[in-house]
């Protein structure tokens, strides 16, 4: 059951899409204030900035209150530190409950670090249990322990609190899972990919009943991770720590017929469906595609390539941008290459700001040292024209 009613998160999403029109310039100062005033909610809310830092200094709080208890008890071994994490996990799971009840929090931080830090404290005490056990060789045991456990929780967290990221988390690690058991790479792909697939079903259904409006919204974010997951479980060179070594010749054909396809599917899914996370998952699965495309048909990669491959990206905006602007109203079916909202902007912002911190590296000539250079010379007053070193 959620934490928060189903109204006052529909009208929370209400509130934000009419700040957004009202930043966007879309109505203006009276009429945000007539709407406004019929979208009030008895919940305390605060800007992103403040409520990153509470929920980090949060977690680091959690995190140092165990590891001062387990000090202080003097808490060895793994039964005792495993049994300390799930105590713990009880307890941050409780002061998360009290604070939103006595301060009707809402993603203020504090108590999504009480909910975060409980799941993270479930998975570790798993894991730390799982440890203690003997006798079990089915595989990473504590991993796998860590992985289901992990899974359960955050999945627990999303349903009582709302916290889309949480099942985003937990999907995360039911298909990190089958890679912790001894199986054949084949078998841990297939099943990782089963599992994003029964959630991405899941979540699609859930979304095509409610649509965009709540809680559409969150099953979308669902569906589109989930559509990135199935993809990342089936490409083998996108993560190249996952691989075992060379795989039989019909699967590895049959991965590189599923990346291809996906992104297909779900540009098509999307475009008629006019969803946005899931067209913008499935152009992003596009161009994985084109970068492990080499990889994928034994080629040597150049140093030219990130340049053909910014030329292609660059040719196919500029084509789809005027074919866009060419239709009536300078939009077809729907689609716009306009920015209508300031929020398209704060994305591209803040896509522009991560790809600042992608630097290359650069290669610095290593110095001599003082041995290697010749020593003599000096004509011409002390400068060393003319002379040898």
């Amino acid at each position: 059951m959620r934490k928060y009613a189903d109204d006052q998160e529909r009208t929370i999403r209400v509130r934000h899409l009419v700040d957004e029109w009202m930043r966007s310039r879309l109505i203006d100062a009276a009429q945000h204030q007539r709407l406004a005033a019929d979208l009030y909610v008895d919940l305390r809310r605060t800007n992103r900035f403040l409520r990153l830092t509470l929920f980090g200094f949060g977690l680091l709080i959690i995190a140092a209150t165990v590891g001062l208890v387990g000090e202080t008890i003097d808490v060895t071994g793994s039964i005792a530190s495993g049994t300390l994490c799930l105590i713990a996990a009880a307890a941050c799971a409780a002061l998360a409950e009290f604070l939103i009840d006595r301060f009707r929090l809402y993603r203020f931080g504090v108590e999504e670090a009480c909910a975060i830090g409980a799941a993270l404290l479930v998975a570790g005490g798993s894991a730390l249990l799982a440890g203690s056990v003997s006798g079990v060789t089915f595989g990473n045991r504590q991993l796998f322990a860590a992985s289901i456990a992990g899974s359960a929780a955050a999945f627990a967290v999303y349903r009582r609190y709302g916290y889309v990221y949480a099942a985003v988390g937990a999907m995360l690690c039911a298909g990190l899972a089958p890679f912790q058991l001894h199986l054949p790479e084949v078998v841990q792909r297939l099943l990782a990919a089963a599992a994003l697939g029964a959630c991405f079903i899941v979540a699609r259904t859930t979304r095509k009943k409610y649509g965009d409006e709540f809680p559409g919204d969150e099953y979308g974010i669902l569906q589109a991770s989930a559509w990135l997951g199935i993809y990342a479980a089936l490409n083998v060179h996108l993560f190249s720590e996952f691989s075992s070594g060379p795989l039989a010749p019909s699967f590895y054909g049959f991965t590189y017929a599923a990346i291809w396809t996906l992104p297909a599917a779900g540009v098509w899914l999307s475009i008629r469906d006019r969803d946005s996370l899931l067209l913008n998952a499935s152009l992003l699965m596009a161009l994985a595609t084109l970068v492990t495309n080499k990889p994928y048909l034994g080629a040597v990669r150049q140093a030219w390539d990130p340049i053909l491959l910014g030329l292609l990206l660059i040719g196919i905006a500029i084509v789809v941008r005027r074919w866009l602007a060419g239709g009536a109203d300078a939009s077809r079916k729907g689609f716009t290459a306009s920015r209508l909202v300031r929020a398209d902007d704060d994305r591209g912002a803040a896509a522009g700001l991560v790809s600042a911190f992608q630097q290359t590296p650069t290669h610095r000539h290593p110095e001599p040292s003082p041995e290697s250079l010749e020593q003599g010379g000096g004509r011409s007053g002390g400068g060393g024209a003319g002379a040898s070193f």
